[in-house]
């Protein structure tokens, strides 16, 4: 009887402290989005920011903050990485503002609260009992191409950050709407089995800006091979870089490098 309660008690602890890691990994992942500072924002004259609800492409209730300088201005839509929301561009969009551009920043239902800075997409999807995996995505990203070429009457910059950063290419290749793409981080495989290959293989002509960390350059490029130096503009730092669009957050050592080499790319675009 003792030697029973023994090994229940040792398979108790044992299942405890499995439960502990796996926990403790979810909790550390939590806190580096609940630790981050607030973004700097800058000060841009005329900019007029909206927050919006609006339909993704499968009806679902998505939202979106526009950032507007002039409405005769071109456009780019902002596309967040996974377990964040357009918060991701909350210091971004301002500086693309003060240099031209309007910007669309998208909640897509994969993705999860920053801070306080809830995503109200993924909030409202999982109301629904909908799927919240990366591919999962892509209606939230067409909804919003849509409605920044209609509001404001011209194709976009569409811009992606990891997962998200792979899924414009595929929105980008299908749709008449997009102009080009900026991608930051592709992904080369999804949640459901799928790989990123099979959105690069069958792309148009349409312009991309791609940077990355240097560790991810190689494989991307590997990926990207098909396309010649006219379609595809290739940039990964000389440091280790970082991954996504936060690479452009003023709290990153390597953000200027990075903020050099887009506005280069989207003044000759």
């Amino acid at each position: 009887m003792k030697k029973t309660n023994l090994l229940l008690l040792s398979v108790m602890l044992i299942t405890l402290a499995i439960s502990g890691c796996k926990g403790g990994k979810k909790d550390k992942e939590q806190t580096e989005l609940n630790d981050l500072p607030e973004m700097e924002t800058v000060a841009v004259s005329g900019m007029r920011v909206d927050t919006l609800e609006m339909p993704s492409a499968d009806g679902l209730t998505m939202r979106a903050v526009v950032y507007t300088i002039d409405s005769t201005k071109p456009v780019i839509v902002l596309c967040h990485q996974a377990r964040m929301n357009n918060y991701e561009y909350a210091e971004i969009a301002p500086k693309l503002c003060a240099m031209g551009y309007n910007c669309v920043a998208l909640d897509q239902r994969s993705g999860g609260a920053m801070e306080t800075h809830e995503n109200i997409t993924n909030k409202n999807a999982l109301a629904k009992n909908l799927a919240t995996g990366y591919t999962s995505s892509l209606p939230d990203i067409m909804a919003g191409v849509n409605y920044a070429s209609t509001t404001f009457g011209q194709q976009v910059i569409l811009w992606g950050s990891s997962y998200s950063a792979s899924l414009v290419l595929k929105v980008a290749m299908d749709n008449p709407n997009v102009k080009s793409v900026i991608t930051f981080s592709p992904i080369l495989k999804f949640d459901d089995g799928s790989t990123a290959a099979d959105y690069f293989k069958g792309y148009n002509g349409k312009p991309i800006f791609m940077t990355s960390t240097e560790k991810e350059a190689a494989p991307l490029t590997k990926a990207m091979s098909h396309l010649g130096d006219d379609v595809l503009t290739q940039y990964y730092p000389d440091m280790k870089g970082t991954h996504g669009s936060k690479a452009l957050w003023s709290s990153d050592p390597s953000s200027a490098d990075y903020w050099e080499a887009v506005t280069k790319w989207l003044a000759a675009h």
